[in-house]
């Protein structure tokens, strides 16, 4: 039992530098396995199909990431009046809930770009797009609220516009930290200015307060 924990094991790990040096398309179970010291007959007893063996590298960090944004959406919607009237303290926790997210994707960094650059050809090739969704579903409710709208057919198709490229926009910036920051420390340092212009720009867009 305990060897076939260290032969899974040892092939997670032989599977994830493969994956990060190829993709999951141009990735070879061949190399995976010998890199492994294993017979590739052997692989299939743990694992079904490569996508399976991509998804033992990727799946618990993706859950965790999807996880930490869920329990953070989860609390703005118990309280979504109070995007009415924003406060300082509203937008620190909106800032350190930021932070944390950066921090888990700092934590599992090779893993997260795994998902986001060389996931094509798996059930996560869409995954971005995905993410944009779900940011856009939840924002699109704290939009309605913060215009004063009392209907969703006041909802124009404007509105949905930039509520979906503003849900785009805030993905981008994660991925532009990972991308461009070389350790959590420096991402954490631009992070703020980059919370600063999305806030900002929030706003504008909620009042329109600069060009009508």
């Amino acid at each position: 039992m305990q060897n076939d924990k260290q032969t899974k094991k040892k092939l997670i790990e032989c599977a994830k530098k493969e994956f990060i040096e190829n993709g999951f398309m141009k990735a070879s179970l061949r190399n995976i396995c010998k890199n492994a010291g294993v017979t590739t007959g052997a692989m299939y007893f743990f694992f079904k199909d490569k996508e399976e063996l991509f998804e033992s590298v990727v799946g618990m960090q993706l859950m965790e990431l999807e996880g930490a944004i869920k329990n953070h959406f989860n609390l703005e919607d118990r309280d979504i009046e109070g995007f009415i009237n924003l406060t300082p303290e509203d937008l620190q926790d909106d800032f350190q809930a930021a932070t944390d997210i950066l921090s888990l994707l700092y934590k599992y960094k090779d893993e997260y770009l795994l998902l986001m650059e060389k996931s094509q050809g798996t059930k996560y090739e869409n995954i971005v797009d995905n993410f944009v969704q779900y940011l856009y579903e939840h924002y699109l409710k704290l939009y309605f609220v913060m215009k004063g709208y009392e209907s969703e057919k006041q909802l124009t198709d404007e509105d949905r516009f930039i509520v979906h490229w503003m849900s785009h926009d805030q993905i981008d910036i994660f991925i532009h930290l990972l991308t461009h920051c070389d350790s959590e420390e420096e991402a954490k340092k631009q992070l703020k200015n980059m919370f600063n212009y999305m806030v900002g720009g929030w706003l504008a867009a909620i009042r329109k307060e600069l060009i009508s």
